[in-house]
């Protein structure tokens, strides 16, 4: 009797081990998942360039959980631009596009919707979605306004389900990405029929003339000085800048001086021009500062025809109205390339255009461990930008 007595006691005392062990350990539930498709295709926009950039491109696609591959249901694209130094794997592999979609989606905050994000790269880092000048007959950094919204949508269009109509196409970007989708929402109103941006460069002149303490992207030319080595007012710096490891502000002016000023080898004026040389091509570009570090005004003009603020100044802000091309706008508050200013001098002339209601937020640290800076918070604020277009599609 003792003996059955001690093993009942095992027994008693082991049962609740076995039954904790069961609670700690429940079997997972496999959520549904998106799936990634890598489109490769030959790019005519690309190809012959200038700069020899190669023309075969990638397109990174994601579909939502349950997609339907018979074609009997359809779905809204959201066109996501990659931020300078970036490629088509920017979102995903950075900011885990692909986990925040799946569950946004699962848990109903949004409808499924398709992703898609294109390389738009080059040599200096990209081409900001632009259609570079001619040099010598030959498009300079590429046609890379034309390969998005010509043939980036064509593909994507004739391979997945979208809906293929400006009010269920949106566009949307970090950083250069930001610049670009604001950008081509402007120019091609026809395709997108929602745009936002992430702390994009939206006002290459700073807060002129509204505000004159914040100058823009010649906030940045100390810091380009710099990285070559010298102050503004030194003329052997001036002559010796060019691109290289570890100059992250000089190799970003020389990607934009690349889509806006190639230098032109008909015009015997070389006193902004810098001499580059890759793997793939060498020649000059034309930098917007002189020796001292203020504009050069024959070079900053075309800059500034670029400049999306510029643009909406001329009338073509007029798109960004609640029933045509609703608008979101964010950066954060210590952005370290001063986008937020950006970001508020654009919000601001749009507000005093009279463009009707759009969305502008300034976005604060999360603790000293997380700045709001250029990079830090972007997957928090995806979740933002994927609800406003998620609204706008399922007006």
């Amino acid at each position: 009797m003792k003996k059955y007595i001690t093993l009942f006691l095992i027994l008693l005392v082991a049962l609740p081990l076995v039954q904790c062990t069961k609670r700690s350990n429940p079997v997972d539930i496999v959520k549904p998942q998106g799936r990634f498709y890598t489109i490769n295709f030959f790019s005519n926009n690309v190809n012959g360039d200038y700069m020899n950039d190669p023309p075969y491109r990638n397109i990174l696609v994601y579909t939502p959980p349950g997609y339907d591959t018979t074609g009997a249901t359809r779905y809204p694209a959201l066109y996501l631009l990659h931020g300078y130094g970036g490629d088509d794997t920017y979102f995903k592999g950075l900011y885990n596009v692909g986990d925040i979609l799946d569950d946004m989606i699962n848990s109903g905050e949004i409808k499924p919707m398709i992703v898609v994000t294109p390389d738009a790269n080059n040599q200096f880092g990209g081409g900001f979605y632009t259609n570079s000048p001619d040099v010598e007959g030959r498009s300079f950094a590429g046609m890379m306004q034309d390969f998005v919204t010509n043939e980036v949508v064509h593909e994507v269009d004739s391979i997945f389900y979208t809906i293929p109509d400006r009010h269920h196409r949106g566009i949307s970007g970090h950083s250069m990405g930001g610049y670009g989708a604001v950008k081509l929402a402007m120019l091609r109103n026809d395709l997108y029929g929602s745009a936002s941006s992430m702390s994009g460069p939206l006002a290459f002149w700073g807060g002129m003339p509204y505000d004159s303490s914040f100058t823009g992207l010649f906030e940045l030319i100390n810091y380009v000085f710099a990285e070559n080595g010298g102050v503004p007012g030194d003329t052997i710096t001036f002559t010796s800048i060019a691109p290289g490891p570890g100059k992250r502000l000089t190799n970003m002016m020389f990607a934009l001086a690349s889509a806006f000023t190639p230098h032109d080898p008909t015009n015997a004026d070389y006193s902004c021009a810098h001499f580059y040389r890759t793997t793939m091509s060498s020649g000059y570009v034309d930098l917007p500062f002189d020796w001292s570090g203020n504009p050069m005004m024959s070079v900053w003009e075309s800059w500034m025809a670029n400049d999306v603020a510029a643009i909406a100044a001329t009338g073509a802000a007029g798109v960004f109205t609640p029933d045509s091309t609703p608008l979101y706008l964010d950066a954060g508050d210590h952005d370290d390339l001063g986008l937020q200013y950006q970001t508020m001098t654009f919000d601001s002339l749009l507000t005093r255009m009279g463009v009707p209601p759009h969305t502008c937020t300034i976005y604060p640290s999360l603790i000293s461990i997380y700045p709001a800076d250029h990079t830090m918070l972007i997957a928090t604020r995806l979740i933002d930008v994927l609800k406003f277009h998620n609204e706008v599609f399922n007006r």
